[in-house]
């Protein structure tokens, strides 16, 4: 029976050596795709932390800038309503302003919204 046993030795050496590189190379692969995947989370989660913060920055900012465009249209009616309490009449239509007066009716100036952002004055007399 040692006899046998001798002989059947190196051959089964030989299938526990091949199964253990069989199984290390397996349990390597899914190590590897494990860690693969858990880098990829990893770098997901960074990612949507730094987006959910860049989105709430924005909405901050949109925010203010809302305010201050309401302050701003609440600052041009007052002066809209000064100067017509003053006898100067402005309508704006679009990108179109025109200013009259009470006192010369006919008399109109008119200002476009310019290509560029220096405003142009047009003056218009119609008789």
């Amino acid at each position: 029976m040692i006899a046998f046993f001798n002989q059947i030795l190196p051959a089964l050496q030989t299938i526990i050596i091949f199964a253990g590189l069989i199984g290390g190379t397996i349990a390597g692969i899914y190590m590897f795709k494990g860690t693969r995947q858990s880098g990829v989370v990893q770098i997901q989660n960074t990612t949507i932390v730094a987006q959910q913060q860049q989105i709430d920055a924005l909405k901050e900012q949109n925010l203010q800038q809302q305010e201050k465009i309401d302050r701003l249209e609440f600052k041009l009616d007052l002066v809209t309503e000064a100067l017509k309490d003053e006898g100067v009449l402005i309508t704006i239509d679009g990108e179109k302003i025109t200013i009259r007066t009470i006192a010369e009716p006919d008399t109109r100036h008119i200002i476009r919204k310019p290509a560029k952002k220096t405003p142009t004055i047009i003056k218009k007399e119609e008789s």
